[in-house]
């Protein structure tokens, strides 16, 4: 049995397959097919525009590893379509990392500015903002050491 939100994904897979091209359809093993139909969510609506690219469209993540799944195992005939269809998704989450550690590292850097104990929770957290050398870091440490001990 499979939990809700792998059944609306499975449900969101088939919809968007609806979308495809038969020939692409074709390519996937019958048995997938009826996997997905059988386990998909019966309530789960779906509701997206095919004219628009698959990166635009409001998907679950579970629908999008499916989907990859399927198209590197089936629409990638090649290794080398395989091999850069692996390239572009590991570009596409370093990128995505790379987002998130500037958005974060912004509204880091806006609290700390603020507030003192932010500064401290980083300390904890072990984040740095720039980079020290090693030299720094073991006097700063020391002086942590004695602060703490007052």
């Amino acid at each position: 049995m499979t939990n809700t939100r792998n059944q609306e994904a499975m449900a969101e897979t088939i919809y968007y397959l609806k979308g495809i091209k038969d020939e692409d359809i074709k390519k996937i093993p019958k048995e997938i097919i009826n996997y997905l139909n059988e386990n998909a969510s019966k309530e789960y609506k779906c509701d997206f525009d095919y004219n628009k690219p698959l990166k635009e469209l409001k998907l679950l993540p579970e629908t999008r590893g499916i989907i990859g799944l399927i198209c590197y195992k089936y629409w990638c005939t090649t290794e080398e379509e395989k091999r850069k269809y692996i390239e572009k998704i590991q570009e596409n989450e370093k990128k995505h990392k790379e987002n998130i550690a500037i958005k974060y590292n912004k509204a880091h850097l806006f609290k700390s500015e603020k507030n003192e104990d932010d500064y401290k929770n980083t300390k904890q957290l072990n984040i740095e903002t720039y980079k020290e050398s090693i030299f720094k870091k073991i006097i700063k440490r020391i002086k942590n050491f004695f602060v703490d001990k007052k």
